[in-house]
């Protein structure tokens, strides 16, 4: 007797097969990362190889290993990004108007993975490309993954063009390309993007969704960093090699200095944001563009205070966005080519001077060098308009404080804090001070914007001055030859005018200063700089023969000097007299 199978049966029957065949039992793959393969969620996967026909997906599972890590990258660096290397198959021959190719990441919803869905996965956002726009058949590409962005589980690459998928890796999350090595990165942030072959600009605006929009005292907007291919030959100082990009419309030109590799620019020191970098001068010569996070050390704080400094170009100071600041009194500055040495810009005089006014009786006023005035003489007396002090006075400031047991006021002891945290100064078991390496310099917005320009280039020459010992042998030898009458001419105005009170005994503060007076202004106006001071009355009622002999010999000995100290910056830094900066804003 036949029997009937009824209809529900027979479809329970064809589904149960078609699971069966469709579910791809999950194996190792070749593919590693920490020296622990990935899971292989389809068959091509093992192998870690598309022929672009039948087989276009690669699609990978996290171990529970590989999970942590990605979650750890993330969690320390407020972001991560997944990179991996592609080679394509140029032997295949092209017979379709595109090759489409595509990096994306799976989540827990998309697992187990079925052959007949992997398509769906294309709807998503994608780091994705068209081979036949590819300059070279290898690449890199990085997908960057938000702290606020569910964590995946694994990544699937898509292609209709033979290729082969190897070195995985797990790095900083970051937004732009490199092209500095014979294999491009390009990099997205965590809206997916586009890979564009265009190294002469950059398109950053996925980074929005990655770092913060303002700084805060415990968020760091992020730092653009600029690949550089070194030059042996950067021009002459009045035709120097230089750089020129727009950020969203903001022009920016970059002098070069000999073999330089990289130049960065911080975020929160543009105006109008950084969602495009396009290069309009000497493109040839930058080897990448990539935006990425601060150091995280950066955003953090003890009680509230901005410690640990930006790291940047002196060029961009001048015109930083205030409302980028990370605290309302002060932004904190690490310059860029003489690690160590700090940079404060102050809101107004006053905060400048309860940092400072004391510190600079201690350290250079003559007749009060080494003592420590009170809190009422702070209040009363200015010190400097800008200020610049070695570790070596730093902790011997300090020390002192100490060892009295004197109470000094709040932004002295901020200034300690920054000082320690940035190992500028040393604490001792005993409470005492040891120098350790750098300097401090400062100035403030209440200046006038001509005066910033010239304690900006004032204050960072002593800046170099303390930190360098070959430019300390150079000024040396430029001091020890100059004119004497000159020279007595210089000492008798910094002793005598107002608000100077220089100690000319300290031999140290003599060449620090004679150079810096010289090298504070350009080359061309170190004549007419100097003719002027010698032309001042206050000058002539005390030394009116001194202040005769500079006008009669129209300042040649401090001209003859800014020669040697000029060509010197330039051949070792690429700087001049009276421009401590390699970057210029438009």
């Amino acid at each position: 007797m036949r029997k009937t199978i009824s209809f529900a049966v027979i479809l329970g029957f064809i589904t149960a097969i078609t699971l069966t065949s469709c579910t791809y039992k999950v194996q190792p793959s070749e593919l590693a990362l920490n020296g622990e393969g990935f899971k292989a969620l389809n068959k091509s996967s093992v192998k870690s190889k598309i022929d672009g026909n039948r087989n276009q997906f690669l699609c990978y599972g996290f171990s529970a290993n590989q999970m942590a890590h990605f979650k750890n990258a993330v969690y320390k660096n407020s972001g991560a990004s997944l990179s991996i290397l592609i080679s394509f198959n140029s032997k295949q021959k092209n017979k379709k108007a595109e090759y489409p190719y595509a990096l994306g990441f799976l989540y827990k919803e998309d697992l187990p993975l079925e052959p007949k869905n992997e398509h769906k996965l294309l709807n998503r956002l994608l780091f994705k490309g068209d081979y036949l726009e590819c300059q070279k058949d290898k690449v890199r590409l990085s997908y960057s993954v938000s702290s606020v962005q569910e964590i995946p589980c694994g990544f699937f690459v898509y292609s209709t063009k033979g290729a082969a998928v190897s070195e995985v890796r797990i790095d900083h999350a970051k937004t732009g390309w490199d092209n500095s090595t014979d294999i491009p990165l390009f990099a997205c942030g965590a809206q997916g993007g586009n890979v564009i072959w265009n190294f002469s600009s950059a398109d950053l605006s996925s980074a929005r969704k990655m770092f913060p929009e303002k700084n805060s005292l415990n968020k760091v907007m992020p730092v653009i960093e600029i690949g550089l291919f070194p030059l042996e030959d950067i021009g002459t100082l009045k035709k120097q090699t230089q750089v020129e990009l727009t950020a969203d419309g903001e022009a920016i030109s970059i002098r070069l200095q000999k073999n330089q590799d990289k130049t960065i620019i911080q975020s929160a020191a543009l105006r109008k944001g950084y969602d495009e970098i396009q290069l309009t001068g000497h493109p040839e010569l930058v080897s990448s563009i990539m935006i990425k996070a601060n150091s995280p050390s950066i955003a953090k704080n003890k009680f509230s205070k901005v410690l640990m400094p930006l790291k940047t170009d002196l060029g961009l100071v001048m015109d930083w966005p205030q409302e980028n600041w990370r605290t309302a009194d002060y932004e904190l500055y690490e310059w860029n080519q003489f690690p160590g040495v700090l940079f404060l810009d102050f809101a107004n005089y006053k905060i400048q001077n309860q940092f400072f006014t004391r510190l600079a009786y201690f350290a250079e006023k003559a007749g009060y060098k080494g003592t420590l005035v009170s809190n009422d003489f702070v209040e009363n007396k200015h010190g400097y308009n800008a200020h610049d002090y070695k570790a070596q006075d730093l902790a011997a400031f300090f020390t002192t404080a100490e060892q009295q047991e004197f109470t000094l006021n709040d932004k002295e002891y901020l200034l300690k804090d920054i000082l320690e945290a940035n190992k500028i100064i040393i604490k001792n078991k005993d409470g005492t001070y040891s120098a350790g390496s750098g300097a401090v310099i400062s100035f403030s917005r209440e200046s006038p914007r001509y005066l910033r320009h010239v304690f900006l280039a004032h204050e960072s020459w002593h800046g170099i001055y303390f930190v360098d010992e070959d430019f300390r042998n150079v000024v040396a030898a430029c001091y020890n030859m100059f004119d004497e009458r000159s020279m007595e001419f210089l000492k008798t105005f910094w002793e005598t005018q107002p608000g100077l009170g220089y100690d000319r005994s300290d031999e140290y503060l003599m060449q620090n200063e004679f150079m810096s007076y010289i090298m504070q202004q350009s080359f061309e106006n170190i004549r007419p700089y100097f003719l002027q001071v010698a032309g001042r009355g206050s000058v002539n009622r005390i030394q009116k023969e001194d202040a005769k002999y500079i006008r009669d010999t129209e300042a040649q000995a401090f001209v003859d000097a800014g020669q040697v100290l000029n060509d010197y910056a330039f051949t070792q830094w690429g700087l001049a007299c009276g421009r401590v900066s390699l970057m210029t804003r438009k």
